[in-house]
């Protein structure tokens, strides 16, 4: 196991993190010499678009150059794509500009009564009572509609959205646009673009072409996700955009992270290089714990073209395994697996996991478990090969009935408080996962009954499905999550 140097101060964590930042320089010298171009320069660039597959460190790219714009003094503001609206969206951003002293008062003011607004609709729906949560067994009691009356609900909903966003846009802007006057200029960064591309791309398309007002000269966009903007959709902007594609790690840079570890051992080296394919995530995470003799550990150094040719479970197999090996604690090995389970994580969750705070500040600081808004995350690919594991060493997955009647108990707790929706997302995503062919007949007519209430409940109730098809493996639940999304 590395020894861990004891931090003194917040800039030990910071230098700690610009030292494991590797590679991207290229990248990282055109976002910063951007900066510095004058404002009427025609080689100056108004969208950076960083795509990559996942793993690659899109994030950390964007991390760096959200730290690059504030040491200009640009003002910045990010999303993490956990936004579920545009209305949510622009409260986000403006939230973290009132942090920093930049009041956006039209837009606040308006975006609050927003806010009212689709509170008292969630009250008006959890008072009508969802049956899977009140009786789990009850899953006819949703009424009888027409499709006309369900075509009539969703409509309605859809209208709502959309004459909400028109009308905040244009405060949202103009606000936006006195906020670029006082500073340096204003970035705003959009991550994991993939979660909102559907509902974010022809906005932010609207807002550079003028539909809601003037855009402030000095603004920079940066858009990151795992595939590139459409260049149909975005060709008369085009000579504003800086696409930036993000690969793996070379073989070089991912020794030169390896290096900056500590770690030297070649043979180690040649098992971290191989099983992570030098994707950064994977790099970062298996050079966290190191075992202290490789030849305990029943992965071997084979060759890249062995890995490549291994099937898709073989891999994610051999990547967890030497992850899991090089856990002496068997304590932090559970923890590992049985955090994988939940979507996301906080204290609460961690503590239907585990009693003991220090394992909790060990799996929060691994590099695969990521911040996200007021939860922490496991990064897509790692929580996706350790699912993959799980079925073959444990029952792991019988904690997913102990976190869904979490979740109910939860709910009964806060009688009905305005996160019924998300703890009633979560309790259908660990119910599905536990008991699949018992609850699928239940989560297809509260789909109705979503739609009928609410249509934006009613895609995340669609997606969710889908979400605990696919990490359960099960056919006819993604068959039914792709068919309802």
């Amino acid at each position: 196991m590395n020894p861990q140097k004891k931090l003194s101060s917040l800039q030990d964590i910071l230098k700690r993190q610009q030292s494991d930042f590797i590679g991207r320089e290229e990248h990282i010298s055109l976002f910063r010499k951007n900066l510095g171009l004058p404002l009427e320069d025609d080689s100056r660039y108004f969208v950076f678009n960083v795509w990559g597959q996942t793993g690659v460190g899109k994030s950390s790219l964007v991390r760096q150059f959200r730290k690059i714009a504030e040491d200009a003094k640009v003002v910045t503001a990010y999303i993490d794509g956990t936004q579920s609206n545009l209305p949510m969206v622009m409260g986000c951003l403006a939230e973290q500009l009132e942090q920093q002293g930049y009041k956006l008062g039209q837009f606040s003011k308006r975006y609050k009564y927003w806010q009212k607004q689709e509170e008292l609709a969630s009250d008006s729906a959890a008072l009508q009572g969802f049956s899977t949560f009140l009786e789990p067994t009850v899953a006819n009691s949703v009424r009888a509609a027409t499709p006309m009356e369900y075509r009539a609900s969703a409509y309605e909903s859809v209208r709502l959205v959309q004459e909400s966003v028109e009308l905040l846009t244009p405060l949202f802007l103009k606000d936006i646009c006195k906020i670029a006057e006082k500073s340096s200029g204003i970035a705003l960064f959009f991550d994991t673009y993939e979660r909102s591309e559907e509902f974010l791309d022809s906005w932010l398309r609207d807002i550079l072409r003028g539909r809601y007002g003037e855009v402030p000269l000095n603004i920079t966009i940066v858009i990151a996700g795992r595939r590139q903007l459409d260049k149909n959709h975005w060709a008369i902007y085009e000579g504003l955009i800086a696409r930036l594609p993000v690969e793996p790690f070379t073989e070089d840079e991912a020794k030169q992270y390896l290096a900056r570890k500590g770690i030297t051992n070649s043979q180690i080296i040649d098992v971290i290089l191989n099983l992570s394919l030098c994707l950064p995530v994977l790099v970062a995470t298996l050079a966290t714990e190191i075992p202290k003799d490789i030849n305990q550990i029943g992965v071997r150094a084979a060759t890249p073209m062995e890995y490549r040719a291994a099937t898709p479970m073989e891999y994610r197999t051999s990547v967890v395994e030497y992850f899991l090996q090089s856990i002496e604690d068997p304590k932090r090995r559970q923890l590992i697996l049985d955090a994988a389970i939940p979507r996301y994580l906080n204290k609460d969750i961690l503590a239907q996991l585990t009693d003991e705070d220090e394992l909790i500040n060990w799996l929060t600081a691994m590099p695969f478990v990521e911040k996200q808004s007021d939860n922490w995350v496991y990064h897509d690919v790692v929580r996706a090969k350790i699912l993959d594991y799980i079925p073959v060493t444990s029952s792991q997955w019988a904690l997913h009935g102990k976190l869904a009647d979490y979740y109910v108990q939860l709910n009964v707790e806060k009688q009905w408080s305005h996160n019924w929706q998300t703890y009633k997302l979560n309790w259908l995503y660990h119910r599905l996962c536990e008991s699949p062919q018992k609850t699928l007949p239940i989560a297809l007519n509260e789909f109705l009954s979503a739609l009928n209430n609410r249509l934006t409940f009613a895609k995340q109730w669609a997606e969710i499905i889908l979400q605990a098809g696919k990490d359960s493996d099960d056919d006819e639940v993604i068959h039914w999550g792709e068919r309802l999304r």
